[in-house]
């Protein structure tokens, strides 16, 4: 009588215990198969329901199949499609499909491909239903003999190959297809956060602290953004809890997790296993660990099952190394935009800090540990055993999953048994001599280890807005009383700096004496009103060395902000005296990428070297504060400015010509910047120059391009004129509100003006950008109008004649005033220059036309004529121009500093390509 209840599973059973009987007394490249825990009963398993290994230790898996009863077709596409997926997920090169009745062998068309086509297929059997396999058992295994023959030929010719764990186990494809569920997942945590305000709390800090790690993403896609940390965790616990089972019994509970465990219970499972060992850190409950999607927890047990199947503790130690340096790589990259630290960059920061290899490392923002890595590297280069080297690292980060990650890249099997010294610790409480809990993973015992003053501190600080400091650490500006109490000044951390600028002085308590600190920070410190404050108050209590920049592309490809490394010593007595050191300002002009040996790079820098990849200037601060007498930014400093010393007395600065101002702001363009068809009075409407692009300013020469809505009349006056144009203009916008539920005739209001009214009483004679880009220019307006707040007017404080302001005009737009231009501001990450209107005021300088006779001053105006007639390049282009070249040369032989010419081209070229530089 007919088995009823046979099906798939069974088949699938029955299979490996025949195909294992039948290897048992060969000696073929197949040694085994398995895959029964994996198989399941439904079409969404990640894995083959037949695994065939390469060795006895089932470390190697060599093919996978994909099983069917009689009523699926052999050429189902679904199956079809189900097969390749599941082979491309395993990097495997072949797979069998077999329905009973039929079976088809599939290889890969091309090496790199992910596309499969048909090798072999076997004669088919009478069996046509699942009611009649269990009954011909021996039919269907006569034709599983006749496969597994066929397959011993292919392997042994090397038609087919297998793959080793550390290929099978890469987890890319893995990670990937898990990350399907962000949504559903994303769906889960939203649902929790509504009926949990505990969990709610806790996500929208978490963001708080972590956006700018994820800079393709708005705080609208925070849940999305914690999924995908979420999946990639649990991926990360499973896989690490079946690699510790070769080193401690205690992880192979890891292995009870099946389809009947659920979140809560597995999360218990993990706990028992850190009860016993020291993997807190990586088994620990993150932030929604609990708010998975079903079929996310599913394809994660499916994960957990594989792995069982695979017998991981029976793997090469070598291999185990390679699986978590591999599990690691790709966690960082599926994990979108998780601003962990390239490891060329990690490992340059290290080697130009540590100078002393003995010393004590800390990381107190360790993310993702790929600097603590490069620290243990270069001590193990050294000659410095294992236990020396995780003795002497310390990390800590204020969030589970960085933790985790960091865990994980200093867990080299040969480390499992050592406790390593990394915990979870917010940096700015960070305390000498406080207790930190860890576990000996020997024995289960907690472990407590006194933190000491460390040799160096080097780390990639946080990238944290002031907006949102007040929310994660209100009390972080506190450290101003500390500054005040330890050197005299009134200088403090201004209100606006972002995070990253007080992390330093938290650190100096930290460090041993003279120690150093090694920082990745944003160059925005370079070039900021908020950042001359935070260098002038660092070098109170720190000794700057070394500060490095690129010249070529960004070192964070997935983030927009350009970043600087900062190397400073420890000064044991704070004092307002400065250094008299001097110190190295370097750039890159190599890609780190195509850097082979980071280790000379690190050597130029130490030495201050000039080679092919590394261009490295000089100054003192007696010299940086001569030159911040002129205005210029400590952005600039990466070229060679001594030779403006020499023709100082050659400048004025343009705040004695005009009166320097942002354009007006309103705050909502709709509003004041009406479209076409508007039916405003025309009384009301003004000429604005809103931009400098588009035709009317392509020269160096504009006019304005936008009609704007300047109404400072009250309603009854408007009223009794009858201008119900402006009136219904007016009441379209009263009941409106801002994107943040605000209304405008709140948030537009001001003190003296109506909440409508823009007024158009300040006029521009000139105009300059607030953000240049390959540009660098000042127009002049060819009748007086006012601007928009994205453009700084320049206004005359006294009348000029024509002459005169064509000469002015002139002046403003010479290579030295584009150089000024490009010296005060400092590179964004889409490579626009970000100046301000203070910087503008205060420190742009022009050539001073008192120092010129009449017979000068109309040469340079008869040379700048060409340049009104044309449109204006890119600096790069420009500068090649004949007009331009030739007007530059009657400026410079004016004010009798030909001599200069190449050098101030050179000077400003090379700023202008280090900030550039960040698109290529």
């Amino acid at each position: 009588m007919p088995v009823v209840n046979y099906n798939e599973r069974s088949w699938a059973i029955d299979v490996i215990s025949h195909i294992n009987v039948y290897l048992s007394n060969r000696d073929k490249r197949i040694k085994g198969a398995g895959g029964e825990n994996t198989i399941k009963n439904n079409r969404s398993s990640l894995f083959p329901d037949v695994l065939l290994f390469g060795d006895k230790n089932q470390g190697e898996i060599i093919q996978g199949w994909e099983l069917k009863m009689p009523d699926t077709a052999i050429n189902d596409s679904e199956l079809i499609s189900n097969a390749i997926l599941k082979a491309n997920i395993l990097k495997l090169d072949s797979f069998v499909l077999w329905n009973v009745k039929s079976a088809v062998l599939y290889v890969r068309s091309e090496v790199d491909s992910d596309d499969f086509e048909i090798l072999y297929s076997w004669d088919d059997i009478r069996i046509n239903n699942r009611s009649e396999v269990k009954d011909n058992e021996q039919i269907w295994k006569e034709l599983l003999d006749n496969i597994l023959e066929t397959l011993f030929s292919y392997f042994e010719s090397g038609r087919i190959m297998g793959r080793i764990a550390a290929e099978v186990l890469s987890l890319t494809s893995v990670i990937d297809i898990i990350l399907e569920n962000t949504d559903a997942t994303a769906q889960e945590l939203i649902n929790g956060s509504r009926s949990n305000n505990i969990l709610n709390a806790q996500i929208n800090t978490w963001w708080r602290s972590s956006s700018n790690e994820y800079p393709a993403y708005t705080s609208e896609d925070k849940y999305k953004v914690l999924a995908k940390v979420v999946l990639t965790d649990w991926v990360i616990k499973i896989v690490f809890g079946h690699i510790i089972k070769n080193y401690f019994d205690e992880a192979k509970r890891i292995d009870l997790i099946d389809f009947n465990t659920d979140v809560s219970e597995a999360i218990d499972l993990l706990k028992e296993i850190t009860d016993s060992c020291n993997f807190w850190n990586i088994f620990s409950i993150n932030i929604g660990q609990e708010n998975i999607s079903t079929t996310a927890w599913n394809q994660i047990i499916q994960l957990n099952t594989f792995l069982l199947e695979l017998n991981i503790a029976g793997i090469d130690v070598k291999i185990l190394h390679d699986i978590l340096q591999t599990s690691i790589n790709n966690a960082k990259r599926r994990i979108a935009g998780q601003f962990s630290t390239p490891v060329k960059l990690a490992e340059l920061l290290a080697r130009i800090t540590i100078t002393d290899k003995t010393k004590s490392v800390l990381d107190p923002c360790c993310g993702t540990g790929t600097i603590i890595a490069s620290a243990a590297k270069i001590k193990t280069e050294v000659g410095i055993v294992d236990d020396e080297v995780i003795n002497t690292i310390w990390a800590s980060d204020k969030y589970a999953f960085p933790i985790q990650l960091a865990t994980l890249s200093l867990s080299k099997p040969e480390n499992f048994g050592k406790i390593l010294k990394i915990f979870r610790k917010d940096v700015i409480e960070l305390s000498v001599g406080e207790n930190i809990n860890f576990k000996d993973p020997n024995n289960g015992q907690n472990v407590t280890i006194p933190f000491t003053r460390v040799g160096y501190v080097i780390s990639n600080l946080p990238f944290i807005q002031q907006e949102d400091i007040r929310h994660l650490n209100p009390d972080i500006a506190q450290i101003n009383n500390w500054i005040s109490n330890q050197v005299e000044t009134d200088l403090s951390l201004p209100g606006r700096s972002d995070i990253y600028t007080y992390i330093p002085f938290y650190l100096y308590n930290i460090l041993e004496d003279e120690g150093q600190i090694g920082l990745i920070l944003s160059n925005a410190w370079l070039g900021t009103n908020y950042g001359a404050d935070f260098i002038q108050l660092l070098q109170y209590f720190y000794e700057l060395k070394h500060i490095v920049i690129s010249a070529n592309g960004k070192w964070f490809e997935n983030a927009d902000v350009v970043t600087t490394l900062l190397i400073a010593e420890k000064r044991v007595h704070p004092s307002t005296v400065l250094s008299t050191s001097a110190i190295g300002f370097h750039r890159l002009e190599e890609s780190l990428n195509s850097i082979d040996d980071v280790s000379a790079v690190a050597d130029d820098i130490l030495l201050k070297n000039n080679s092919d990849i590394v261009s490295s200037v000089s100054y003192t601060n007696e010299r940086i504060l001569q030159l911040k007498e002129l205005g210029l930014s400590w952005s600039s400093l990466f070229v060679d400015l001594n030779w403006i010393l020499n023709i100082q007395d050659r400048f004025i600065p343009v705040n004695e010509i005009f009166d320097i101002a942002r354009g007006e702001r309103r705050g909502w363009n709709p509003m004041f910047y009406p479209a076409a068809g508007h039916g405003i009075e025309p009384d009301y409407i003004r000429p604005v120059l809103k931009n400098l692009r588009g035709a009317q300013a392509r020269g160096l020469s504009c006019r304005p391009n936008k009609e704007a809505f300047c109404c400072s009349e009250d309603i009854s006056t408007l009223e009794a004129l009858n201008h119900n144009g402006a009136l219904n203009w007016i009441r379209s916008f009263e009941n409106l509100t801002n994107t943040n539920g605000r209304p405008l005739t709140e948030v537009l209001q001001r003190t003296g003006s109506r909440w409508y009214e823009m007024r158009a009483e300040t006029m521009a004679d000139f105009v300059a950008n607030i953000n240049y880009d390959k540009s660098l220019f000042i127009s002049r307006l060819e009748n007086r109008a006012f601007v928009d707040q994205r453009l700084i007017r320049f206004s005359l404080l006294e009348n000029k004649s024509e002459a005169e302001m064509i000469l002015i005009h002139a002046l403003l737009n010479s290579i030295m005033s584009m150089f000024f231009i490009e010296s005060l501001g400092f590179g964004r990450g889409l490579g626009a220059l970000d100046l301000s209107k203070d910087k503008i005021e205060e420190n742009f300088r022009i050539l001073s036309p008192e120092l010129l006779d009449e017979e000068s001053s109309q040469a340079i105006i008869d040379s700048f004529q060409p340049l009104l007639n044309r449109e204006r390049f890119p600096l790069d282009i420009e500068l090649q121009q004949e007009d331009r070249v030739n007007f530059e040369r009657t400026v410079f032989s004016a004010f009798n500093i030909e001599e200069y010419m190449e050098t101030v081209t050179e000077s400003l070229t090379q700023l202008f390509n280090i900030r550039q530089a960040v698109t290529d």
